[in-house]
């Protein structure tokens, strides 16, 4: 099944108090002259929660996904930007919520379907870079030259460039975004590589 919620990343389990501390500490280390007591709040809140302060656990991220679409032309006034599709800004109460794009210089909405036609295009060399991508060697980080071996040169085992789990969330983002801005041939599309995976 499907995670439909666009605004979270969904390759990682979520423990909401660290999500909560990491957030926190970020914020207030923003103020540059409370640099020691928040690195001292950094330290004991992390012990409160059973994390090492320099763990990979410990280290923030962004939980919202970001995926930047370069050059979006506006017919109105001709200028293009690159925009990040998963981020709408929030409507006001009375307004209806915003399901598609609009230039910040005029104001005038992208063309959907020009959008969509670049997100299919998009999914499909996704999904060829996983299919044709190299496979490795794990000791040597080598490219594998013989197709059919089970081992490289040096009898260690092959991994992937790109691992199934990272292909598979690329998609699964560009089909949640079908489904929140109602995108039917995106989501027709991805859907049916996601099948591909299984």
């Amino acid at each position: 099944t499907l995670n439909q919620n666009l605004l979270m990343k969904t390759d990682r389990p979520v423990n909401p108090v660290l999500e909560f501390v990491k957030s926190v500490i970020v914020v207030l280390g923003l103020d540059s002259e409370v640099d020691a007591e928040v690195h001292a709040l950094k330290r004991s809140l992390l012990a409160q929660v059973g994390v090492a302060e320099y763990s990979n656990l410990a280290k923030w991220e962004n939980p919202c996904p970001t995926l930047i679409l370069p050059d979006c032309y506006c017919k109105e006034c001709q200028e293009t930007r690159d925009i990040n599709l998963c981020y709408l800004p929030p409507a006001e109460d009375d307004e209806p919520r915003q399901i598609h794009w609009f230039c910040e210089d005029c104001g005038t909405e992208y063309d959907v379907v020009t959008i969509e036609r670049r997100l299919i295009e998009y999914a499909h060399k996704s999904l060829q870079r996983y299919q044709l991508q190299d496979l490795r060697c794990t000791k040597t980080n080598r490219v594998a030259t013989h197709s059919l071996a089970q081992v490289s040169q040096c009898s260690a085992e092959l991994k992937l460039d790109i691992s199934p789990a990272e292909g598979r969330s690329e998609i699964e983002k560009l089909y949640r975004l079908a489904m929140h801005h109602k995108l039917e041939e995106l989501e027709w599309t991805t859907k049916g590589i996601l099948h591909s995976f299984q």
